[in-house]
C-alpha cells in the first residue's frame, strides 16, 4: 500500500494478541504506540530468509505458465503422426494457449480485483494441471486444442497475479530490486522445457497404461505438468498476502503473519516485533466499482478517451509496435524447434546441386525428403515419422537463455528516453536484416543465428514499447492501456502464427519477407514522437 492511499478513510484498530494476552499486559508502549501503516510494519520485518521462501515457493507457479505458453513448440515433429499435423494445425496448435489469453483478459480484469489472490492461484494451478494431464492422453487433436485454449485462460487470470502477490510480502525499500531479480528467475522458466525436450523427446521411451500407449513425446508432456502440480503444494503453505488481508479487514491475521515474517527473518523473538498495532482501510474506501456496469463504463471510457485527439497517436503507435515485436517474437520462438527439425531431417542426396546450395524454404520442402523404409524419416498416411535429433533442442535452450539474459541487460540499460531510442532502433534493424536475408543464406548455422536475432530483438523491443507506456500515458489510463498492449501482443501471435504456417505450406518465401516488412514499417514508426504534450511530459522517458 502506497502512503498516498492511506491518508483518508482509516479506521484505528487496536490489537491485541490472544496467545500471549498476559504476556503484554502491563506493557505502556501499547497503548501509547500510535498504530502503524503496512507499508512500515513490512519494512520493520526486515528482509531475509522469509522473502527468499516466497520466491522458491513462487517460482512452480510462474514455471507453470511458461510451460503452457512453450511446450507445444517441442512436440510439432514427435506428435504429426499422432495428431495428424499439418501446418496449419501446427500453427493452431501453437497460438492456441494465445487466444484463450486474449479472449478471458477481460474477464480476469474484473475477478482479480473482487478475488483474494492465494486462492485464486491455487484453482488456476489445479485446473491447468489437469488440463496438461488431459493433454498427455488424447488421442484428438480438436480436444488437445480445447485443453490449451483453456490453460491459455488460466495463464491469462491466475498467474499473471504472482508477481503482483509477491511484491506485497516485500519491504518498499527492496521492493524494486526485488522485482527485477525475481523476474529473471521467473523467466527462466522459458529455458526448461527445451532442456526437458532435449532428454525426453529423442528417447524411444513407451509405456502402456489402461490400454493407452505413451510415446516420449506424451512423457514430455506429463513433465510438463510438474511446476503446477509443486505449485499447488508450495502455495497452500503460504498465506494470503499482507496487502489483501488488510484490505479484506483481516488486520489480527496481518499482524500474526508479520510477526512471522519478523521472526524467520531476523531469528529474534516475536515479542521484539516493534509493530503493536495496524491502521485498518476500510473496504469501503477501496476504489472498486460497486457493478460490473460500473467497471463496464469505466474501461468503455478509459479507450475512448486514449482515442481521442490528444492520445490516439501515440496509443496507436504504441499498439503497433508491441503487434510488429511479439509477432516477429513468438512466430519464430515458437517455430525454430520444428523448422531446424526438419531441416535436419534433409537428404542431401534428393537435392539438384546444379541448381545452387538449398534454402531455407528448400529445406522446409517436403518434395527433397524420399520416402521409403530405408531412410530414417519416413512417410505413412503422408505423414512424415522426423528423426529427433537432440542437437536441436539445444540450440532452442541457447536461444531461450540468451532471450531472457539479453532482455534482462537491455532492460537495465534502456533507462532514459536516449537510451530507450537507440536500443529499439538498433533491435529493430537487426530484427529486419535478419528476416529478409534468413532465406537466402546457404549455410544452416548462419540461419540459426539469424532466426534467433530476430527472437531476442522481438523480446527487448516488446519490454521497451511497455516501458515507453509507461511514461507517455497518463496513470489514470494506464491500467486500461497496458491491457490493451497485452492483448495486442497476443492477436499478433495468433494472427502471424496462423498466417506465418500457412505460407510456410503454400508460399515459403513470402513468411520471412512478410515478418521483415512489419518490423520494417515499425521502425518507421518509433522515428515518430511518442510523448504526451511538453506540459505533461516525463523528461526520463
Amino acid at each position: 500500500m502506497v502512503a498516498g492511499d492511506v491518508q483518508n478513510g482509516l479506521s484505528i484498530i487496536q490489537l491485541t494478541d490472544h496467545f500471549r494476552e498476559n504476556e503484554f499486559e502491563g506493557r505502556k508502549e501499547t497503548k501509547n504506540t500510535p498504530p502503524a501503516e503496512l507499508e512500515d510494519a513490512l519494512t520493520a520485518t526486515g528482509f531475509g530468509f522469509y522473502n527468499i521462501l516466497t520466491v522458491l515457493a513462487a517460482i512452480p507457479v510462474a514455471w507453470a505458465g511458461a510451460f503452457d505458453i512453450t511446450s507445444m513448440a517441442f512436440i510439432l515433429a514427435s506428435a504429426e503422426c499422432d495428431l495428424e499435423l499439418t501446418f496449419v494445425k501446427k500453427g493452431a496448435l501453437v497460438s492456441s494457449v494465445y487466444f484463450g489469453m486474449m479472449m478471458s483478459s477481460f474477464f480476469w480484469s474484473f475477478a482479480t480485483d473482487r478475488l483474494s489472490r492465494k486462492p485464486l492461484m491455487l484453482l488456476g494451478l489445479i485446473i491447468d494441471a489437469l488440463c496438461n494431464i488431459l493433454c498427455c492422453i488424447v488421442e484428438s487433436y480438436y480436444i488437445m486444442l480445447l485443453l490449451k485454449f483453456i490453460t491459455g485462460t488460466i495463464v491469462s487470470g491466475p498467474f499473471t497475479l504472482l508477481i503482483p502477490y509477491v511484491n506485497e510480502f516485500q519491504p518498499v525499500n527492496y521492493r524494486q530490486n526485488f522485482t527485477t531479480w525475481s523476474g529473471l528467475v521467473f523467466n527462466a522458466g522459458l529455458i526448461i522445457p527445451a532442456i526437458l525436450a532435449f532428454n525426453i523427446t529423442p528417447q524411444r521411451w513407451s509405456f502402456v497404461l489402461l490400454d493407452h500407449e505413451y510415446t516420449a513425446w506424451r512423457i514430455f508432456l506429463m513433465t510438463c505438468t510438474l511446476p503446477s502440480i509443486i505449485g499447488i503444494v508450495t502455495m497452500s503453505l503460504f498465506s494470503e498476502s499482507p496487502k489483501r488481508l488488510i484490505e479484506t479487514e483481516h488486520v489480527t491475521k496481518v499482524l500474526s503473519l508479520l510477526r512471522r515474517m519478523y521472526v524467520i527473518n531476523n531469528f529474534k523473538s516475536p515479542d521484539t516485533y516493534p509493530i503493536k498495532s495496524l491502521q485498518s482501510i476500510r473496504s469501503c474506501i477501496r476504489e472498486i466499482p460497486k457493478t460490473n456496469v460500473d467497471r463496464i463504463k469505466g474501461t468503455w471510457s478509459d479507450i475512448k478517451e486514449l482515442c481521442n485527439k490528444k492520445y490516439w497517436k501515440p496509443f496507436f503507435i504504441i499498439n503497433f509496435l508491441q503487434f510488429g515485436s511479439i509477432l516477429g517474437f513468438n512466430i519464430m520462438r515458437l517455430w525454430v524447434p520444428h523448422m531446424f527439425m526438419i531441416i535436419n531431417n534433409f537428404d542431401p542426396t534428393m537435392w539438384d546441386w546444379s541448381a545452387g546450395n538449398p534454402t531455407m524454404c528448400d529445406y522446409l520442402s517436403r518434395a527433397v525428403i524420399p520416402e521409403g523404409p530405408t531412410n530414417d524419416t519416413l512417410y505413412a498416411n503422408n505423414c512424415a515419422q522426423w528423426r529427433i535429433n537432440p542437437i536441436i533442442y539445444v540450440r532452442s535452450t541457447i536461444i531461450a537463455f540468451s532471450t531472457v539474459v539479453f532482455a534482462f541487460l537491455f532492460a537495465q540499460l534502456y533507462t532514459t528516453r536516449l537510451r530507450k531510442r537507440i536500443a529499439m532502433t538498433f533491435c529493430y534493424v537487426v530484427a529486419i536484416i535478419s528476416s529478409f536475408i534468413a532465406n537466402w543464406v546457404q549455410l544452416v548455422p548462419i540461419m540459426l543465428v539469424l532466426s534467433s536475432s530476430i527472437v531476442v530483438t522481438g523480446r527487448i523491443t516488446g519490454n521497451i514499447v511497455i516501458a515507453i507506456n509507461t511514461t507517455t500515458i497518463p496513470l489514470p489510463l494506464r491500467t486500461t492501456a497496458v491491457s490493451f498492449i497485452n492483448n495486442t501482443g497476443n492477436l499478433a501471435t495468433i494472427v502471424g502464427n496462423l498466417i506465418f504456417s500457412c505460407l510456410l505450406g503454400f508460399h515459403c518465401y513470402s513468411a520471412f519477407v512478410g515478418i521483415g516488412c512489419i518490423l520494417l514499417l515499425c521502425l518507421v514508426l518509433s522515428f515518430f514522437t511518442l510523448t504526451l504534450p511538453k506540459d505533461r511530459m516525463d523528461t526520463k522517458m
